[in-house]
């Protein structure tokens, strides 16, 4: 039965191609060729328009081209003279082939992306592919656009802007190849199934934060969602769906799984949802492993927000443990001393590309220590502060216990005191003693309180 349906598709696709001509996928600006410009073909079946007995079929690329029992196709095409008044895409002839189009687009969010602050920074061209690239991912696409429509670096940028810029097509492959598309999944109906999951929880949280009265509060419900529900997982640790928004929100063993592009962009998710002008910043750590964060608009102000970094990798999880070093920051207290090679990414070349350069982040205001009352100014009300914190980590077993002191005069006196402190924390029913995770960039006062 299964071979009499790859029979029947090769007949249909030869009936189709009788009357149609096989045209190029795209421009190099990621459309149609223009009237009257040269066209090229895919070639499904060698380099002849016509085939025998026993021929395997193969794409562009030289690879087997299979039906949809998996098996190669060697069935001979029809010898046809083509219509040159009609035309089919090179898309449709490889997909009807190869079985790789989905009977009908997976049931996802649309989101406008020409609102998008990345998307503004791209020339005519760029847009072009960017939108040719959303459009595939949305239709499960197989490819766009000929290999040598686009240089390798066009590509890699755009297209790897789109999987960073575009949370809602979280079964979108990283991997890169010029013209052609990647999927985790292209099961339509586990896509949707997916995507309802994925809202279950993100349109709760959504509903919470459009109660809150301001942005900061509103951040602070996704903020700490994503610190105490989500687990980083190391590169030897992954899971398929842990650089998207799946693993963040959605069901299965790998749920709460995710790397720090998967944070960044379950915080893009979210603020898409609710309104909130966000982005994804990709860079790299101060050992050069890559990174990725977010930029957010608070009341008119650019932040940076890094939900991965405020997430305590501990060998046991704590539930409760949560931390506030990066929520709402100025570019000044982050780049160049804990993130690195704003919003680049490192090829296989050595040389970094650029993605765009990001809205600089230059208030404080709504910084989460400023905004709380927490910053200290003084020796006495930092080291009083510093103490009920240890206190009340012990006690709701939080562990983080954190302040921020208003000069470096206040920070050196209370760091010059720990071991003070370490003695003080032991007072303290079940606690073993303290971690020092002070960070001098950021005038941080930050323990470990760590239980026996």
């Amino acid at each position: 039965m299964i071979m009499k349906k790859s029979r029947k598709l090769c007949s249909v696709l030869a009936l189709v191609m009788a009357f149609s001509m096989l045209a190029s996928g795209c421009s190099k600006e990621g459309g149609e060729n223009a009237e009257g410009s040269e066209t090229s073909v895919v070639n499904v079946i060698g380099a002849d328009s016509e085939s025998t007995e026993g021929t395997i079929l193969t794409d562009d690329n030289g690879e087997v081209v299979t039906g949809v029992n998996g098996n190669p196709l060697t069935e001979p095409a029809e010898t046809t003279t083509m219509d040159p008044a009609q035309t089919l895409s090179n898309e449709d002839i490889l997909n009807a082939i190869t079985g790789t189009q989905a009977t009908e687009a997976p049931v996802i969010n649309k989101v406008d992306s020409s609102v998008r602050y990345g998307y503004s920074t791209l020339s005519a061209e760029e847009k072009k592919l960017y939108d040719d690239i959303v459009k595939g991912v949305e239709s499960l696409s197989y490819k766009i656009c000929e290999e040598d429509a686009y240089s390798l670096e066009t590509w890699a940028k755009v297209y790897g802007m789109v999987f960073t810029q575009e949370p809602q097509l979280f079964y979108m492959n990283s991997k890169v190849k010029v013209g052609k598309l990647f999927y985790l999944t292209k099961d339509t109906a586990a896509i949707n199934e997916m995507q309802k999951s994925i809202d279950a929880v993100a349109d709760k949280l959504v509903a919470e934060a459009n109660g809150k009265a301001s942005t900061f509060e509103k951040l602070k419900v996704f903020h700490d969602y994503l610190v105490l529900n989500t687990t980083f997982q190391k590169k030897d640790d992954t899971y398929d769906y842990n650089e998207s928004i799946y693993n963040a929100f959605g069901t299965g063993a790998a749920q709460g799984s995710i790397q720090c592009s998967g944070y960044a962009k379950s915080m893009l998710y979210l603020c898409d949802k609710a309104g909130i002008a966000c982005m994804v910043v990709r860079g790299e750590n101060d050992e050069g492993a890559s990174h990725a964060w977010n930029i957010v608009d608070v009341d008119g102000k650019w932040y940076n927000i890094d939900c991965t970094w405020d997430d305590p990798i501990l060998t046991t999880a704590n539930v409760k443990n949560i931390r506030y070093n990066y929520f709402l920051v100025p570019d000044s207290w982050i780049h160049q001393k804990t993130h690195f090679h704003i919003n680049e990414k490192k090829m296989s070349s050595g040389k970094y590309l650029k993605y765009f350069d990001p809205p600089a982040c230059t208030e404080s205001a709504e910084n989460y220590f400023i905004k709380t009352g927490k910053v200290y100014n003084d020796q006495a009300s930092a080291d009083a502060a510093i103490k009920a914190e240890i206190e009340r980590a012990a006690k709701d077993g939080s562990r983080t216990a954190q302040i921020m002191a208003g000069s470096k005069e206040v920070y050196d006196a209370i760091y010059g005191a720990r071991m003070d402190y370490n003695t003080y924390s032991k007072t303290f029913s079940g606690v073993k003693g303290l971690k020092d995770e002070c960070n001098e960039n950021m005038l941080l006062i930050e323990f470990d309180v760590v239980n026996e």
